[in-house]
């Protein structure tokens, strides 16, 4: 932890923290940097090391991996983080890597990764973090039980939820350990896929997300669509064409265990994946890539990931089942990866309850706000029950320009109870999320942050 409240309570409080003694992260020999370093030893034992930065309570933990220093920014603090990231970069002199650790949801969640540090807008929180972040921890152990092969807390829902809000993550596993008990905690892991083990090599692979994460300690899964590995985005093939994705799983003590692939498809915005697209059931050990066919490509921004389940074997050591998630791949466009890229357009504001018919006066305005001119061909509003209107009759934003359209009989409506709806452009990206409440007749809602 690199704020002072990380001491706990009982038998582990002892108030030896790196936020009160920055010497025990770096500057003495038993520093956690200087001995990461004396015992790396590249192509046998690679070592990382890194801060938990935040309080729960205050924005959930981040781990940041591989600074010189310790971090300072206020706890909760994700936009002041990013200006010290900025300023304190890793010792292979790029941005730091970062992991989203045990994601919360409901109420827990509203400040979660600096959402209430961006403005009222969540797409401006998604732009802002969307870039810097490529780990989210899935599975949890529990940090303050000290017993061996614990069963680990599962989050893929929420997984699923932040890839549909538009991040681009790989799957990480937390031991969370609060005790000595790094290793045991559980069999759980995060693989890394890499052909440089190194620290450097490593890290980029993370940061490349090619990664996964799996129950079982030693389980191979390298998943590919093609050439391109889980974590990669790639340009986007044929609508209606079949994906050319392949697993291989290899388990050298459980080479005779079974298994349930399951795909996943989904794209931002709307609800996340709740189920399966396709299931394959296997046996024994996959050395040659396993074709997984029948999976059709529908559209621009697409990702598809797995779910493997590995069956326990009654005379196992722990006869259960070990579950694998692995990174998605991303079919997208060029220039479309993370909000940032796309054109400054922005709902500015809604008339969901016009005096006249609903059917046809509801209105929304929107206006460009970056520095060239937008077509608007493409570009459309969603529901999350997926009805659009189509905003090809806007025609061409100049920078600075605002235009309003009338439902005019389009599926979607604004309804005056409330509602959330996203602004989407042509690759299927949400460029933004606005969400409204309860309105009064003719009331003008203006979006805020636009």
């Amino acid at each position: 932890h690199n704020h002072d409240k990380g001491d706990g309570k009982g038998d582990r409080k002892d108030d030896i923290l790196i936020a009160n003694r920055p010497d025990l992260y770096r500057g003495t020999p038993e520093a956690l940097v200087d001995t990461a370093n004396r015992l790396d030893a590249p192509g046998t034992c690679v070592t990382l090391f890194g801060q938990e930065f935040s309080t729960i309570s205050s924005g959930n933990h981040a781990n940041v991996f591989d600074v010189a220093d310790v971090i300072d920014a206020p706890s909760g603090r994700f936009d002041l983080l990013l200006e010290w990231l900025a300023a304190h970069r890793d010792f292979g002199g790029d941005e730091a890597l970062l992991q989203f650790n045990h994601p919360g949801t409901g109420k827990k969640a509203v400040k979660d990764y600096g959402r209430d540090d961006f403005g009222t807008d969540e797409s401006s929180w998604i732009q802002a973090m969307a870039p810097h972040v490529s780990l989210i921890e899935i599975f949890n152990a529990p940090a303050l039980r000290t017993g061996e092969h614990q069963r680990t807390e599962d989050r893929s829902s929420l997984y699923l939820r932040y890839l549909n809000l538009g991040f681009h993550l790989a799957p990480s596993v937390g031991q969370d350990n609060h005790y000595r008990n790094w290793g045991n905690s559980t069999d759980a892991r995060v693989a890394v896929i890499s052909p440089d083990f190194t620290r450097r090599g490593i890290i980029a692979a993370l940061r490349k997300r090619h990664a996964y994460a799996s129950e079982d300690f030693n389980l191979r899964v390298v998943f590919r669509s093609g050439s391109a590995l889980q974590g990669d985005v790639v340009a986007p093939p044929a609508v209606g064409s079949e994906l050319p994705l392949t697993v291989q799983i290899v388990d050298d003590d459980e080479p005779d265990a079974s298994y349930r692939i399951d795909v996943y498809k989904d794209i931002a915005g709307g609800k996340p994946a709740s189920a399966a697209v396709e299931t394959f059931e296997v046996t024994g050990n996959q050395v040659q890539p396993l074709v997984l066919e029948g999976i059709q490509f529908t559209g621009d921004g697409e990702f598809v990931l797995l779910r493997i389940t590995q069956f326990g074997q009654e005379d196992d050591e722990h006869p259960i089942d070990d579950r694998v998630w692995t990174a998605p791949i991303w079919y997208e466009p060029a220039g479309a990866h993370h909000d940032d890229a796309l054109p400054k357009l922005r709902i500015v504001q809604l008339v969901p309850d016009p005096l006249e018919s609903d059917f046809v006066a509801e209105q929304i305005t929107l206006r460009n706000t970056g520095l060239a001119a937008v077509s608007l061909v493409g570009w459309r509003v969603r529901d999350l029950a997926g009805n659009t209107w189509d905003l090809d009759g806007l025609g061409v934003l100049e920078p600075g320009q605002s235009r309003s359209l009338l439902r005019n009989g389009q599926a979607m409506s604004l309804n005056n109870g409330g509602d959330e709806i996203e602004l989407v452009a042509p690759e299927g990206a949400v460029a933004q999320t606005v969400t409204y409440g309860k309105v009064s007749p003719g009331e003008v809602v203006t979006v805020d942050g636009s």
